[in-house]
């Protein structure tokens, strides 16, 4: 009988045990909850090309070659011929920003096409309107537009020496880079 009241005494503590250590779990504990309502607008990324306009006194374009802004207005085209000292060929272009989402230049705009050689008569720049350098950083806000201009130019003041010698084609470029503010 005595085995028998061990087993007992020792089943009834092994219950008060798991009924102590569930109590102590459940006092010791906590349940935490966030709960909450967000709601994202939709936003829209456009930044692009628009309203090129030609400079009064600038050499006309090659047949076929007026300035364009392409389809999706991300790019512009262009041909002339530049054929004596002091011809220029400029043009206007606003980018416009009309997205949702402000927009910034990441990098300065990159101009291409003008080798070591050519950029003794030639003056290629890439400008606001007003003449003044483009920095890094400029943000353009949503809805909002900028002017810009693109001047290719037969230096006038070139020496003789430095004249071509013979034609020289070109293939000028500028890209710019804007990203999210």
């Amino acid at each position: 009988m005595k085995g028998k009241k061990k087993k007992y005494l020792s089943v009834i503590i092994l219950l008060l045990l798991l009924v102590g250590i569930t109590v102590g779990y459940a006092t010791l504990s906590s349940n935490l909850s966030i709960s909450g309502t967000s709601t994202i607008n939709s936003a829209s990324w456009d930044v692009h090309f628009e309203n090129l306009s030609v400079t009064a006194g600038s050499v006309d374009a090659l047949e076929d070659n007026e300035p364009t802004i392409s389809a999706d207005s991300l790019n512009i085209t262009y041909g002339i011929e530049l054929t004596q000292p002091g011809d220029f060929y400029e043009f206007t272009v606003d980018v416009k920003n009309a997205g949702s989402v402000d927009a910034r230049l990441s990098e300065l705009p990159t101009l291409g096409g003008v080798s070591t050689e050519q950029d003794k008569y030639v003056n290629y720049t890439f400008t606001h309107t007003d003449g003044s350098a483009i920095a890094v950083g400029e943000t353009l806000a949503a809805g909002a537009s900028k002017s810009f201009k693109v001047r290719v130019e037969f230096d006038e003041n070139v020496s003789s020496t430095d004249l071509p010698k013979s034609r020289q084609d070109m293939t000028l470029t500028v890209d710019m880079n804007y990203e999210q503010k």
